[in-house]
């Protein structure tokens, strides 16, 4: 179970947004020279982000996002896996439960 950080009730979605996407470019980066397949996620992250000001455009990026990851997480346990972490933070911004979770990536593997 991951750790969990209690994010401040300041910043709005776009903020909160820009966390999320963070982590995953982070994770994809660490990860990307062993696990290929994390670079069709990086590509997808880089078409079509949100330019708008509307949490709205920022919430459905972040479900195109969630439903993307679950299409791959069909034939891949990494991609499961990372679907998992990232959706929990995309529920916690969407309930405004701010709890998200503590680590920089969303999937930290043993050294």
């Amino acid at each position: 179970m991951p750790k969990v950080l209690q994010m401040p009730d300041s910043g709005g979605t776009k903020e909160k947004f820009n966390i999320i996407v963070g982590k995953l470019y982070a994770t994809i980066a660490m990860h990307k020279a062993y696990f290929p397949e994390l670079v069709t996620i990086e590509r997808f992250l880089d078409v079509n982000m949100p330019v708008s000001g509307s949490d709205k455009d920022y919430l459905e990026r972040l479900d195109e996002l969630c439903s993307y990851l679950h299409e791959l997480s069909v034939s891949s346990y990494l991609i499961r896996h990372l679907h998992h972490n990232l959706c929990a933070d995309v529920d916690a911004l969407k309930n405004n439960s701010f709890t998200f979770i503590q680590e920089e990536y969303y999937i930290v593997l043993p050294k």
